[in-house]
């Protein structure tokens, strides 16, 4: 093809027709610049379809890691509301002084527990060494910067340094003089259940263990909450994505 322009350049050139010649050099010039933008343009929307793909394969991974914590959470969430109504059934057996019975060994055997929440991360870790900017919803990417920035952290915080310490440190003190753990969660009894009625430090920690309890269910309903409302963002880009 290029043999084929300058054989023409030249013919011209020839032939004394300097005039044609310029118009068609221009010509030619301008047909090179039109095929050039048109590469160029090419590539510019091979390169914006595959970084679309990209990011909705990154969103449909982190909606299936979403639903993944989102059963977790809800998890966490029956496990500490098993944990603080043993609190409380204890603490009216000790404030009520009714006699101890085999009904109340589950109860025993479930004072102390916490809860960890299991993050599923590899979408949002993708994200970070891709760039944020992959997401071009500004909302959808705030709304996943807060959750797993923020949000997560906060609980990740308060479960190690309130939940996790209360119960070792505290009720842990307690428990291991004061209840004999067959298996916990399942069976435990009191060593001297006439003393645990009378035993003002004991049924303190089973007070501030049962608002700690609905503190935490708290916060995991509101993580709870968060992660279902990214799910519905994600669904709803998807699908405007897919028309």
């Amino acid at each position: 093809m290029i043999k084929f322009f300058r054989s023409i350049r030249q013919s011209l050139l020839a032939q004394g027709r300097f005039t044609r010649y310029l118009t068609y050099a221009v010509g030619e010039i301008l047909l090179v610049v039109i095929g050039i933008f048109l590469a160029l343009q090419l590539n510019n929307w091979n390169a914006e379809r595959k970084r679309s793909e990209q990011e909705l394969a990154l969103l449909i991974e982190m909606r299936e890691n979403l639903l993944r914590d989102l059963e977790d959470c809800r998890d966490n969430i029956i496990t500490q509301m098993r944990l603080g109504r043993a609190q409380e059934v204890v603490l009216k057996h000790l404030e009520e002084r009714t006699p101890f019975h085999d009904s109340l060994r589950i109860h025993y055997g479930n004072l102390m527990g916490s809860t960890m929440l299991t993050m599923n991360t590899s979408a949002y870790d993708n994200l970070k060494s891709i760039g944020f900017d992959l997401i071009r919803n500004d909302s959808l990417r705030s709304a996943i910067t807060r959750l797993y920035s923020e949000r997560y952290r906060f609980v990740a915080m308060i479960e190690i340094e309130q939940d996790f310490h209360l119960q070792k440190v505290d009720m842990g003190s307690q428990l291991y003089e004061k209840v004999v753990m067959d298996t916990m969660w399942k069976n435990a009894y009191p060593v001297d259940v006439d003393a645990l009625m009378n035993d003002n430090k004991f049924k303190g920690v089973l007070r501030m263990n049962k608002f700690n309890k609905g503190f935490m269910v708290t916060i995991y309903e509101g993580v709870e909450q968060q992660v279902q409302e990214l799910i519905a963002q994600i669904d709803k880009e998807l699908e405007q994505r897919r028309k």
